[in-house]
């Protein structure tokens, strides 16, 4: 039986091993029955369904990917060897600035292609200032389910013409921007995301509580990345970005913080009380310098915390199980081999990554009832070959847990079906809907465009 890939149909995807990631984190054997785009069956027989192959193959939710840039793709490789700030002023901003609608289309749905490849299923995207509309639109167009909006500065010291805006002017766009996507073919939501603490205003963040009170929109922000950022904000503010948030009412809404490597104990006796997450971003602190997060004491507080890519010039690319394996190593080198498991490090991208952008009940593990965001991954490479004996008695004695597998040994190359509310968007490796050769050239040609508005200097 034959089906359209690309629109929801009922569907069993069989012959796969299911690592549900539910509370119980369950290793299921059978199909997952999937009807108008929900999960309705778990391991149970497939009739009347097209069925989509699993056999030697790891069925997992789709992956979450909490803080992304993907309107900075095209930037790949033009901002290395520098710290946070002068890679903000020198090169970022003033390529962000040069972006339209058009370039940041195709920007965006580069971003997009990576991803989905690569098993991600959902994104909560910062966004740009110019080009704003063309992102969300790509956005839309890639078949992600997404948290987005523009990014909101008005603090213009240091910035180029044209990156930010009056306050007034920011959050009227925000506003209008959200009333053209918020639910947008039922998988964008709105996000108001004020760049951080230097680049906004006082009345800026004012608007931006108001409007989150108001409207039920998230904040996501980026927040105690670096130490350098840390001083300066002390320096211009008077406190700290916990503290500013705390006495200006921003800890109040749904805030969602990227980075938080120099977040404190103190810090977090006051936000564990409030709808607070934390978006983990280990690839890009390590590269700009930035540090290490302590998840570990984190999640021991009770903060969710998801993890991300951040951005293509800052990572530089945007694998989500690179991001995955990463997170482990680091919690291992902080707080020792046992402090953090694979299992620990797959839900920061699963249950704990829905979590923490409170899709918990949309999507994040294979439950009934559930979107169906999953990926499949091919064992059959000759890396995961001793995967295959993970479930004899001699080897299951030893301890050996398939959750550890996936975090330590899968990669993109390991993606073989990937499906969004019930869509294959990627199928046997390849893109269902979407013109990969397309897109590069398209993005190319934008890029150089780009370039030229930009003027840098060398």
């Amino acid at each position: 039986m034959t089906a359209d890939r690309t629109s929801p149909a009922d569907l069993a995807i069989t012959g796969g091993t299911l690592l549900t990631l539910d509370p119980e984190a369950r290793v299921l054997d059978g199909s997952l029955i999937i009807r108008d785009g929900v999960i309705t069956s778990i391991g149970g027989p497939a009739e009347g369904c097209a069925t989509l192959d699993a056999v030697g193959c790891l069925v997992l939710p789709g992956f979450i990917q909490a803080h992304l840039h993907l309107g900075q793709t095209i930037f790949r490789g033009l901002a290395e060897n520098r710290r946070l700030m002068p890679w903000l002023a020198e090169r970022i901003w003033p390529l962000e600035a040069a972006h339209d609608d058009e370039s940041a289309y195709w920007c965006g749905l580069l971003g997009a292609v990576e991803c989905l490849l690569g098993g991600t299923t959902t994104i909560q995207d910062i966004g740009i200032g110019p080009g704003s509309h063309g992102l969300l639109e790509a956005i839309v167009d890639s078949g992600l389910r997404a948290f987005a909006g523009p990014c909101l500065m008005d603090e213009e010291q240091g910035m180029p013409p044209g990156l930010g805006g009056s306050t007034e002017d920011q959050l009227r766009s925000a506003t209008d921007l959200a009333e053209r996507f918020d639910g947008a073919e039922g998988r964008l939501r709105f996000s108001l995301n004020p760049r951080f603490l230097l680049s906004c205003s006082d009345a800026l963040w004012a608007g931006v509580r108001e409007l989150s009170d108001r409207r039920g929109w998230p904040v996501h922000t980026h927040a105690l990345e670096q130490v350098e950022e840390g001083e300066l904000v002390r320096a211009q503010r008077g406190c700290d970005e916990i503290e500013y948030f705390d006495a200006h009412g921003l800890l109040a809404v749904d805030l969602r913080i990227a980075h938080g490597v120099q977040l404190q104990p103190q810090h977090l006796e006051r936000v564990r009380k409030h709808r607070f997450s934390v978006a983990h971003c280990p690839g890009s602190n390590l590269k700009l310098g930035s540090g290490i997060a302590d998840i570990v004491g984190l999640r021991r507080a009770g903060i969710p915390v998801g993890i991300g890519a951040d951005g293509a010039p800052c990572n530089n690319d945007l694998d989500v199980l690179e991001e995955i394996r990463l997170a482990a190593l680091l919690q291992k080198l902080r707080h020792g081999p046992a402090a953090f498991t694979g299992l620990d490090a797959l839900r920061l991208a699963t249950s704990e990554g829905a979590r923490a952008l409170g899709l918990g009940a949309v999507t994040g593990s294979l439950e009934v009832g559930k979107a169906a965001d999953v990926v499949v991954l091919d064992t059959g490479r000759p890396e995961w070959w001793p995967a295959q004996l993970l479930a004899e008695p001699e080897v299951h004695r030893l301890g050996a847990d398939i959750h550890d597998q996936v975090t330590f040994v899968a990669s993109r190359a390991s993606v073989r079906h990937v499906l969004v509310g019930g869509r294959t968007l990627v199928e046997s490796g390849q893109l269902t809907h979407l013109d990969p050769a397309e897109i590069r050239r398209r993005a190319a040609a934008e890029l150089r465009r780009l370039l030229t508005r930009a003027r840098l200097d060398p």
